[in-house]
């Protein structure tokens, strides 16, 4: 990795919803419509930080009917690899990524029941 990949990847992760998003990405792919769901968040504002991290190379996405699932991208670089498992450990203890992820689950399981 680069040191450009690097700064890329560090602006990519300084706002709260990208942090946000990239926690629920790491447990799981999710499509738009979950995310603005669980975030409690705009749908544009949500598909705005999606592109940059696409653009940014850490999240992919695939279409399934008419949904957009999003994913995270596991790099062949592993400086990149060690570097976005870093952010992801040092981040995983906040209460906000604790409670998106319950959020998450809640959403899943309600879906299930449905």
């Amino acid at each position: 990795m680069r040191l450009k990949e690097a700064r890329q990847i560090f602006k990519a992760f300084s706002d709260d919803t990208r942090l946000r998003i990239f926690n629920l990405l790491n447990a799981q792919d999710l499509a738009v419509k979950e995310i603005f769901q669980i975030l409690n968040r705009n749908q544009s504002i949500i598909s705005k930080h999606l592109t940059r991290l696409r653009l940014t190379g850490i999240v992919g996405d695939r279409r399934k009917g008419v949904n957009v699932y999003y994913y995270l991208i596991r790099s062949k670089d592993r400086s990149h690899d060690r570097l976005v498992k870093a952010i992801t450990d040092g981040l995983s203890g906040l209460e906000v990524f604790k409670d998106d992820l319950r959020r998450m689950r809640e959403l899943k399981k309600k879906r299930r029941m449905q």
